[in-house]
């Protein structure tokens, strides 16, 4: 009796590890269609194939996949026969019970027919997306789109080496038998989480001298979720990849880039920025929009007045004054963006953020900026009340 019970205590400790890392055996059958290269002189054509893949979770896959087809060249005169061996890591992105959206890389070895000049081999990396429509717990219907390449002048196999790169295009249909039937995703709980995120793009601003530039711009943030809401602080940095140019009003100066007049030329690369507010994510799924707002500092960095047609000491010194002045202001921003939730500690997001702008900036109007990045949990951001 005492082993009963501790065999049925482990089955209810290792149930729950089980059905979320979703283990399964995914076996297929599929329809294709192949369009190749106009370098290879081959026609498009039909063919078909089998997979076979392991899920490793409803998140990853290992998967191998073979094809066949037969094609004719394009004067019609040789049949060839194409046979094709694929391995590839799946990453799949659950949209609820019954849909699956994933995307898939990996390595392809195509084998063309026995006669020249299609007697090669072509050893090429690929790349696709695809979805999953669950018919029933076990049977699900796939389709496929992939891309394969291959760099020619580095393969002395290929008959036509006539352009740096060559590609192949594979559209497929099919359904998909699983021996475990996968637990699909339905997002994940992020509540009173605390989440490190690192972040990088493009950020774009002017000046009143020169138009809109496109510099890189990096940073790193917390997030801290609530229940639809999070703190967001955010720190990040501007890198000019060249020296940005303005003009201040000075009265001890007689002229600037612009004319004749009471007015300074000044350089500078650089700019600073900090961030405070607020999120909202509303959809709580695994594919989720964004948004947000809230204030920001931002300074520009490095800002030097130019005194190349002479001034004294104390000129420079109240034109760097001024410039300091002119350096750093706040701002209120508003962003949007989507988040995909690979995990319930792993986040990955693209954004979109404006600034407002001010008068009294060396940057002037709005800026824009356009960013993407990661988040990962760190732990729980709020502490549970105990009670004896």
């Amino acid at each position: 009796m005492k082993q009963l019970v501790s065999l049925a205590a482990l089955i209810l400790v290792f149930s729950p590890a089980a059905a979320q890392r979703s283990q399964s055996i995914e076996f297929g059958g599929f329809g294709s269609y192949w369009r190749f290269d106009h370098l290879y002189f081959l026609k498009n054509s039909f063919g078909g194939g089998a997979r076979i893949a392991y899920a490793w979770s409803d998140r990853l896959s290992i998967e191998v996949a073979g094809d066949f087809t037969k094609t004719v060249d394009t004067a019609a005169v040789q049949n060839v026969a194409v046979s094709t061996v694929s391995g590839n890591v799946v990453f799949n992105f659950p949209m609820g019970d019954r849909a699956t959206l994933y995307a898939t890389g990996g390595f392809t070895r195509l084998v063309f027919g026995n006669d020249p000049p299609y007697d090669f081999t072509d050893n090429m990396v690929n790349g696709g997306l695809g979805a999953r429509v669950f018919l029933s717990q076990h049977v699900a219907l796939r389709l496929d789109a992939r891309a394969m390449y291959n760099r020619t002048n580095r393969d002395p196999l290929n008959p036509t080496p006539r352009g740096s790169w060559t590609g192949q295009v594979q559209g497929g249909a099919g359904l998909s038998y699983f021996f475990i039937p996968p637990q699909q995703g339905r997002g994940f709980s992020r509540q009173y989480q605390w989440y490190w995120g690192a972040q990088g793009g493009a950020f774009i601003s002017k000046t009143n001298t020169q138009p809109y530039v496109y510099d890189p711009i990096i940073g790193g943030h917390w997030l801290i979720t609530a229940r639809r809401t999070a703190l967001y602080v955010a720190y990040e940095q501007a890198i000019f990849l060249s020296d940005a140019n303005a003009v201040i009003f000075d009265p001890s100066s007689s002229g600037c880039s612009l004319g004749t007049g009471p007015c300074r030329d000044v350089s500078f690369k650089d700019m600073r920025r900090i961030m405070f507010g607020v999120l909202a994510f509303p959809a709580q799924k695994v594919i989720e929009p964004f948004g947000g707002g809230g204030f920001a500092l931002m300074q520009v960095l490095n800002a030097v007045p130019d005194c190349s047609a002479g001034c004294t000491s104390s000129q420079f010194a109240e034109a760097s004054d001024r410039v300091n002045e002119l350096s750093s202001r706040a701002f209120f921003w508003l962003m949007g963006g989507l988040q995909i939730n690979y995990s319930s500690k792993l986040n990955v997001f693209a954004h979109y953020l404006l600034t407002s702008g001010a008068s009294n900036f060396l940057l002037q109007s709005n800026t824009h900026t356009l960013q993407g990045g990661i988040r990962y949990s760190m732990g729980s951001a709020k502490e549970g009340v105990t009670e004896r």
